[in-house]
Parts: structure tokens; sequence; C-alpha cells
């Protein structure tokens, strides 16, 4: 008697073990999928630390890293964080979760300092529902308006892919092609007047307010 007792006492708690959800594990790597690895895609985001990365901004300040490997972009007194490694022509995918009234951006080929004078940058923020317009999700920022605002409601996760060959920008936020453009036919205006885009730069991650924050996951990279 006492033997079948444990045993369905073993096999109770087996069964119950077994239907408990998955536990996202503190700065747990990310890791790319079979058919990624294939494609020649790498990791941006280790999901543990900042390697490969640069934070412009303030000294001792950066963003922090949360549950499941999540980038989250808090902080004070820094603007951007670029990728040490130069990109040409890329392909570029992530999830991004904004906070209400969140705001950032993807930028690419910037210089090491000073990326919002004078690089190309997709806008993301809390403007679900909004028409499109050259400062909403899915604008090259100040430039040019997507085909249609495709962003989700403010704490929902979105998916992003940017690709640029020759400087042929191609964005889909969350399944939709929202730009298809040259950049080489569009005249860009950045912070300080128009510039011309550069052949080959960082990536960079946009800290836009430290009140209302943006997050980034999964960010992955195949060069073209």
């Amino acid at each position: 008697m006492n033997d079948l007792r444990c045993r369905c006492t073993v096999f109770v708690a087996i069964a119950l073990f077994c239907t408990l959800p998955s536990i996202p594990i503190l700065g747990a790597q990310a890791i790319l999928s079979p058919t990624e690895e294939t494609e020649g895609f790498e990791l941006l985001f280790n999901g543990e630390n900042l390697n490969g990365w640069i934070v412009q901004g303030l000294e001792g300040e950066e963003p922090s890293i949360r549950e499941g490997g999540v980038l989250r972009m808090d902080g004070w007194d820094w603007w951007a964080i670029i990728t040490k490694k130069k990109f040409k022509d890329f392909v570029l995918r992530c999830d991004v979760k904004i906070e209400p009234k969140g705001n950032t951006g993807i930028l690419f080929h910037t210089p090491e300092k000073d990326v919002f004078i004078t690089s190309p940058e997709i806008q993301l923020r809390d403007d679900s529902g909004s028409q499109p317009s050259k400062e909403c999700s899915g604008a090259i920022f100040k430039n040019r308006e997507p085909t249609k605002n495709a962003i989700k409601p403010a704490g929902e996760w979105n998916t992003v892919e940017i690709t640029v060959r020759n400087n042929h920008v191609t964005v889909v936020l969350n399944g939709e092609k929202v730009q298809d453009v040259d950049l080489k036919n569009v005249p860009l205006k950045g912070d300080k007047g128009e510039f011309q885009v550069r052949e080959e730069g960082g990536i960079a991650l946009q800290h836009k307010s430290f009140k209302h924050k943006a997050e980034f996951r999964n960010i992955r990279v195949k060069s073209l």
C-alpha cells in the first residue's frame, strides 16, 4: 500500500510540473533559429551584456537588461547605442515593445557620434491607429511617411525587418511592407539640415525618453 501511494504521489507531481508555464530566465541568451543560422544571420545583442555596442551619452549611463534577454531603453543621460561593427547592405530583424507614450527608433549607416544629425531613422512610437505621417511609426523620420501605420497598441510586441541594399530601404512592420524606397532619390533632413546618406556605418537603437520607454529583443542581422 505504501509503495502504491508513493508511486501515485510521484505521478501527480510530474503531471502538475508538466502543466506549469515556462519561466523566463534573467538575462537568458538570445538564440538564432536553425533557418536563420543557415541563412547567415548573427546576433547583434546576446541577451546578457552590451558587448559589441557603443553607448552614446554620459559615462556610466546605459540601458538595462531584463528577463528573457530583453534590452530595456531606460536610464537617464544617454541617447543611443551603436554597433561597433559597420554594415553596408544587410537585413535586420528584431522585436520591439513600446510603453504608453513611448518613442524609439532604429538608425543605420551611423557614425560613432552625433547619430541623429546624419543618419536615416526608422521611427517607432506609441501611435497605433494614427494616420501615416513623416513622424509616425514606420516613417523614415522627418523624411518619408510609411504606406500605412502598422504598429500595434502599446505594451504589445512588434516584429520589425529592415533591409538595406545599395541604400534601397525596405521596412516590414508586423508583416506589412511600409517602406520601399531608394534613399539616393530622397533629399534627407536631419537635426541640422540636409545630409547625404552614407554607404555604410553602424546600426543604432534610440533612447528617446526616460519616462516612456521601449524594449528590444531578438536583435539579429545578416550582411548581404
